[in-house]
């Protein structure tokens, strides 16, 4: 019995083309149609539903789940964001009897496979448009490039930082002061956005500071921020390695947390829930599965309008926030 991977391999097209001209032919080229409508009738193939297909039939989607070296190496750890994000991936491609392979950002060849996960900020328009132009279904996972029709699956960073910093003021601090990482990547510049309107609507001044989570210079960043601005009531981080490294800083300058100075951080790690600091919940493993589900749709050649998703935060109030009702 011939099946669609017969079908994709005679045309030269993927699964997913297959399927688009079976179920969504006018999202297809005339002559991509043609040819893969010529092929099944010369098989004499007989298209299923979908989730019979699956059931049945040997074939397998794979999907590609692409990623930085410097990512990578943290999957290994059970703590790391992004080891909860591929769970996520992982368990709904075992629901689905997806495979899912590993490749590396830095290897010049894409892997031949059904549709690409593109993991993390590491993805600019040039290496997306590199994904995109094989014909094969992209979603960005924890990333988005503001301007592209593309899928993507992200966190609410803006709506997250606004509840962080209103919690801030409500408690009755006004001198707060936002550390964020490098702009490039979009969780961050959302998350900058949120903080900045927060303060604007409580007619407060924003005051922000770069840290580089690579060179790591919250020392520097430590010192400028006291020298320049004075003793901040509270600080609001775009993650938790930002806030970790804060408080390890403020701590060597006879700063205490949270009598001196209030602190949150974002992502909720286990290693702020374990030095009792306030955070904003990121939750990373239903980004994954959110991730994996969209990506199988596409590969299905269904509901082909591009969607970004995004997963709503919930800040989590800890000790680390001084003299907090919550």
């Amino acid at each position: 019995m011939n099946t669609i991977s017969d079908i994709a391999k005679r045309a030269g097209v993927s699964i997913s083309t297959v399927s688009r001209v079976m179920n969504h032919p006018r999202n297809v080229s005339k002559e991509t149609r043609e040819r893969v409508l010529k092929i099944v009738k010369e098989l004499e193939y007989l298209p299923r539903p979908w989730a019979k297909y699956l059931a049945i039939s040997k074939t397998k989607f794979v999907a590609g789940f692409v990623i930085a070296d410097r990512i990578r190496k943290s999957l290994t750890h059970k703590s790391s964001f992004y080891h909860h994000v591929y769970s996520g991936i992982k368990r709904v491609a075992r629901q689905s009897e997806v495979d899912v392979r590993i490749q590396r950002l830095e290897e010049d060849k894409i892997d031949d496979t059904d549709g690409y996960l593109l993991i993390g900020a590491d993805f600019d328009k040039k290496r997306v448009e590199k994904y995109r132009s094989t014909g094969k279904p992209v979603v960005l996972v924890d990333h988005y490039i503001p301007g592209m029709n593309i899928d993507a699956v992200v966190s609410d960073g803006y709506g997250g930082a606004f509840m962080a910093v209103t919690i801030l003021i409500e408690e009755g601090f006004k001198k707060i002061v936002h550390i964020h990482n490098p702009l490039d990547a979009y969780s961050f510049k959302e998350r900058l956005d949120g903080y900045i309107a927060a303060m604007k609507e409580h007619h407060l001044l924003p005051r922000a500071y770069e840290f580089n989570d690579i060179s790591d210079n919250m020392s520097s960043v430590a010192d400028l921020m006291l020298r320049s601005y004075g003793m901040p009531d509270a600080v609001f981080a775009s993650n938790d390695f930002a806030i970790v490294r804060a408080v390890q800083e403020f701590h060597k300058r006879g700063i205490d947390i949270p009598e001196d100075v209030s602190v949150i951080g974002f992502d909720d790690s286990e290693e702020t829930e374990e030095m009792d600091i306030a955070s904003v919940r990121v939750f990373k493993d239903e980004m994954g599965a959110f991730a994996m589900r969209r990506l199988i749709t596409l590969m299905m050649g269904q509901d082909l309008h591009p969607a970004k998703i995004s997963l709503f935060t919930q800040p989590i109030i800890r000790g680390s926030i001084k003299n907090s009702r919550r």
